[in-house]
This record gives C-alpha cells, structure tokens and sequence, in this order.
C-alpha cells in the first residue's frame, strides 16, 4: 500500500471531454477556425493549452496565448462543470482515504479550476493536497506541479517518493512521476495514444477503475532495488508497462503476485456474505448483551425478578434496555464498519426528491401496516403480538427516541451500510436489494415482521443506491417508524388507516411517490453524468 497518492484530474478522475474540447472549438472560432468534430480535439486534454494551440493549429505564442484566454473565457462560467466523474471513482478516492492514504491532485490544469471542479463533485474532502497550474502561466508542465506537491509532501514530513505513486492518462503523468522518483501507474481509459503509455515506461496500465482499485487496494508496497518490468498481461483489470521501476521486483511484478491472491468471483460474494453474517450477529450479540445487562441490573435494584414487576412497568424496562442496547450496538458496530459506509455521496442530489422519499416512507409504512393487518397475519405469529405489545406499551418520550431515532441509526448502519454494501460490490443492483431486504426481514424474527422488514428493507436499499450516503435510509426509515408510532398508535382515530380503502390509498400513494422519486434522481444523475 502506496502511503501517498498523486492523481492527475483530466482523463483520470473525471472525463473532462465535452467541456476541454467544446471550450477549445469556442477559443478556435475565435479565430475563424470551425472544428465541429470533439474527437479530433481529444489531444487538448492533459498538455498545457497553450503548447497544444501552438503545435495543432500553428499559432504563435501571442496568438497560443490570446486562444488560452479566449478558453477561459467559456471555461470559467461553463466548461469546468461539463465534467463527469469515472464509474467507481467516487467510492475509490473514499475507501483510499479511509486506508489512511495521503491523497494529491497534480494537475496541469488551473488550480482554481481544479478546486471547483473537485467541490462540484463532492470528492474535494478526500485530497490533502490540491496543485494545477498558475492562471499566469507558471507551473503548467507537469514535472513543475508533481515537483511542488512533493514539496508540499515534504513539509507533512511524508517525502520518501518511493511510498509514492503518480496516477495519470498521459505520458506527462509518467515522466512528472519519474522526475521525483515515484512509482506511477497509468490508465488507459482516459486519452493516451495508442501506445504512448507503453513507450514513456509506466509500470502499469490499468483498464478501468476497478484495475486501478485491485493495484491501490492489493498490499503491495515499494522496496530498494531496481529491476526492468516486463510488458505482459496483468491481471483483468491491468497490464505491465516496460520500464524500470524502484523495488525488491517491479511494481508490475508486485501486482501480479498479489493479483495471483485475489478472490475469485465466487470467493468474494462469500466473503461479502461472511462479512454480512458477521454484521448482524455482532449487532445481535452486542443489543442481548447490554439488554441482558440492564435488566439483570434493574433486577438487583428491585431485588425481584423482573417478571414480577407490574406490566407497564415490566415493559418499561425491557424498552429502556431496548433503547440502550441499540445506542451501544450502534456505537460499537459504527466503531467497526464505518470504513466500509458511504457517509458523503459523490452523487447530484435533487433536493425536490426528498419530498416524495419522505412521502414514501409515511405511506409505505401505514399501507404495510393495512396489508398485515386485514389479512391478519399476526394471528399466526404469537411472538410478533408479545412484542408489539411491549413496543407500545411505553411512555411517548421513549418510543420516539427507540423507535424513531436509535432504530433507524443502528439498523442502517449494519443492514444498509454493511450489508447492503458488501452485496452491492459483489452483485447488480437488483440483487443487491433483494438479498439485502430479505437479511433485513429475517433478522426481526417473527412471520408479521419478516414480511414488513422484508419490503421495507428493499426500499431502503434502493434509497441508499440513489442517494449514495447512509443519511438517506437514515430519514427513510425513521420516518416511517415515526409515522407508524404517531398515527397507528397515538390517535385515536389510528385504526380508520387498517381500512381498506385507506390500505389502497396508501398503496397507490407509495407507487405514485416512488416513481417520482426514481424520476427526480433519474434526472440528477444525468445531470452530473453532463
């Protein structure tokens, strides 16, 4: 594992087509040149403009320059933000950060530019160190910008280039890379010529982002010694690249001795699933253990059993030791996976959407409520009445913070962050959230909340996927849980939502609000796709 991580913008972390080469064609028109073809400006991307306008087009420096500005002009306002990240880039740059890894950008590109652009995609958190070029043209070359973030580097006491690894699309990125002696990996998905990654000595050349991630993520590390790589097959996901790298072996050879270690296919859905099984036994242990504990100790206290109590005192006890319990597996489960969760979304969120998801989440709730109900599945489920008995047979106050707010923050955490994520990296979407909504309904034990938890947990995986942060199921499901609490319970009107009629309605509502919501953030992912 590299301990510091410099990566290029352009072609790298985000595909920056549409907006470099459209800024390009409104610079060239300027000057009375019409290309109305992108593709044939695809080499703008990654050397400094100026050069490129020189060598593409003839210009002079003075007329290179006037372009350079001409650019900027569209650039600036809107050409920065046509601009989309790579599939899976997002959830790299937050597990990188996680590991512990210090994370650059070097970038010939603007650093102000590089800074709005990395703020627009929510990932300008995850980067210790941001340096492009100077809007007054010094630092544009590569080695110059690499050779300033290991400064930079150096003043966090962290300058040993060879626990370095320069990540980038072009030759520049290879070269700046060598300048200081850092190992550099490529990726040929971004705007290398054919063969131009090959011939600047990168070490490896990765095919996609997950090649990327099984290079950054595999263990491997520099050592002391030079060797000449050679250029053959990589794993799926990278190739070597023919150059000489620092280390007891290549860096190439390094990879492919750990890519020889990873799971197969069926060895990591088993291990994602281990990781589930173990997620939700710990929250269960964990919740027994503490609620063991407190009742053992309320026990002592009254020096009788607990039994004995009356029955709303009885219930009490077991709901405060309920609530405790579920705080302590919260705290200690978060303690352990919250590597593993996605807390700040790289995805566009329309802020419209939140109202048809809480609409959602009330509906659906109380229509699930009037199915079970009407076909009175709990006369099959004994244990399903003794505990719904004492869930509502406790003060207000305490119903809202269990049920409303510390339910929803431990449940989400293991069956949406663990679990849901886990089956996320190993299956498509659709399996993900059926496997993951049924774990969810057969933790709860009993026929009536299987069935609920079951439906309830799809959804809430769904939300989870559109949104891209644990705080959406968050909402969703106390949302839901509170509403259930409120109108089932607390008015006295509540049982008028058990109707028929009212199931439909509810029904139909829930379909009408999931649609729109699906629409909304349909949309908004387009929109950050450019």
């Amino acid at each position: 594992m590299f301990s510091c991580i410099l990566f290029d913008l352009d072609g790298t972390i985000s595909d920056p087509k549409q907006g470099i080469c459209g800024c390009v064609q409104y610079a060239l028109r300027s000057f009375g040149i019409e290309e109305p073809e992108l593709d044939r400006l695809e080499p703008f991307i990654g050397p400094p403009l100026a050069e490129s306008f020189m060598k593409y087009y003839n210009f002079t420096a003075e007329q290179a320059q006037e372009a350079v500005e001409k650019y900027r002009e569209r650039f600036s306002v809107t050409g920065k933000y046509e601009n989309v990240l790579y599939p899976g880039m997002g959830a790299l740059l937050h597990d990188l950060k996680a590991s512990g890894a210090t994370l650059a950008i070097a970038s010939s590109k603007p650093t102000v530019y590089v800074e709005d652009i990395l703020v627009h995609f929510g990932i300008r958190e995850y980067f210790d160190i941001v340096v492009g070029s100077e809007l007054d043209g010094r630092r544009v070359h590569k080695e110059e910008v690499v050779a300033e973030v290991l400064s930079q580097l150096a003043a966090r006491g962290e300058s040993d280039p060879d626990k370095m690894v320069m990540i980038g699309d072009r030759s520049f990125d290879v070269e700046g890379a060598k300048a200081i002696g850092a190992h550099c990996i490529a990726v040929s998905y971004g705007y290398a010529q054919p063969g131009e990654l090959e011939n600047a000595g990168a070490e490896i050349i990765v095919r996609d982002v997950e090649g990327l991630r099984s290079v950054l993520l595999g263990g491997t590390q520099a050592g002391t010694s030079t060797q000449a790589g050679t250029s053959t097959q990589a794993g799926s996901g990278a190739r070597a690249g023919s150059s000489t790298a620092t280390g007891s072996n290549t860096l190439s050879e390094r990879y492919r001795g750990s890519a020889a270690k990873m799971k197969t296919k069926s060895g990591q859905f088993w291990s994602a699933v281990g990781t589930s099984a173990l997620a939700m036994f710990a929250y269960y242990v964990i919740s027994l253990l503490i609620s063991s504990v407190i009742l053992t100790a309320v026990s002592i206290v009254y020096a009788i059993g607990l039994q004995e109590l009356e029955g709303s005192s009885y219930n009490f006890w077991l709901n405060v030791a309920s609530a405790l319990s579920t705080f302590g597996a919260f705290i200690i489960c978060y303690g352990i996976w919250h590597k593993k969760i996605q807390f700040h979304s790289t995805k566009e969120i329309d802020k419209l959407s939140i109202v048809p998801m809480v609409i959602l989440a009330a509906a659906i709730a109380i229509g699930m409520n009037g199915v079970l109900t009407l076909t009175e599945l709990y006369r099959f489920s004994p244990t399903f009445q003794r505990v719904s008995e004492m869930q509502f047979d406790t003060p207000v106050w305490l119903g809202i913070i269990s049920y409303g707010i510390l339910a929803p923050l431990g449940e989400e955490i293991v069956f949406r962050g663990v679990v849901y994520g886990q089956l996320r990296k190993v299956l498509k979407v659709p399996y993900a959230v059926v496997l993951s909504g049924l774990a969810f309904g057969l933790f709860h034990g009993n026929l009536v909340q299987a069935v609920y938890a079951t439906v309830i947990g799809c959804l809430l995986a769904l939300v989870y996927e559109w949104y891209g942060t644990i705080a959406a199921p968050m909402l969703f499901h106390s949302v839901a849980n509170l509403f259930v609490y409120v109108m089932l319970e607390l008015l006295p009107f509540g049982g008028v939502f058990l109707s028929v009629p009212s199931c439909v309605l509810f029904l139909v509502l829930s379909a009408g609000s999931l649609f729109l919501l699906w629409m909304l953030q349909g949309k908004a992912a387009l929109r950050q796709k450019g």
